[in-house]
């Protein structure tokens, strides 16, 4: 008798433990997003100007950083944004740089001198700079465990940090490469 109720229940017990390391693999994707944008962000925020060879080791180390879950090229992408405000308090995208073989836009906005959309409808102070740093990935959660994660397919992971620079204003990137 135990023998056939062990056989009713496993099959359930089975799946529950799937669907219960599944989730925990989409929370960790997540978690590891979210660090990586923290972690990009302040190592922006920490030089004093910006060179575009500058961006290859930031991504690079964005991936470093998130380890086997793609934030760069076809399954991932890394975008750096310098926003800026002028004297008139109007907020512009002052540079972009997206890692290679981007593959999601960002959200903030995409074409440097437009106005950006930032969270909660957040204001710089007249004369200020923020990075904003977003990290994009890709999903596939398992089929059984999809409707807890966004429904069935791959679901887009996207995490996002936002600073002032620490030491420099980042205003602009020089182009070239760091002397």
């Amino acid at each position: 008798m135990a023998a056939v109720e062990f056989a009713l229940v496993a099959p359930f017990i089975v799946l529950l433990m799937l669907a219960g390391t599944d989730l925990t693999i989409f929370m960790r994707t997540k978690m590891r997003v979210d660090e990586t944008a923290t972690e990009v962000a302040l190592a922006v925020t920490q030089y004093q100007n910006l060179y575009d060879s500058d961006f290859t080791g930031l991504f690079n180390a964005a991936q470093t950083i998130a380890g086997t879950t793609p934030v760069t090229g076809l399954f991932g992408t890394t975008i750096i944004t310098g926003i800026v405000t002028d004297n008139n308090d109007r907020q512009t995208i002052a540079w972009q740089k997206r890692s290679a073989s981007a593959t999601f836009n960002s959200l903030f906005g995409t074409s440097p001198g437009a106005v950006p959309v930032l969270p909660n409808n957040y204001l710089l102070p007249s004369g200020g700079v923020l990075i904003a740093v977003e990290v994009f990935t890709s999903a596939s959660p398992w089929v059984l465990s999809a409707s807890l994660m966004g429904g069935a397919g791959t679901t887009s992971l996207r995490s996002y940090a936002l600073y002032q620079p620490r030491l420099g204003s980042l205003a602009t990137v020089t182009a070239g490469t760091r002397p």
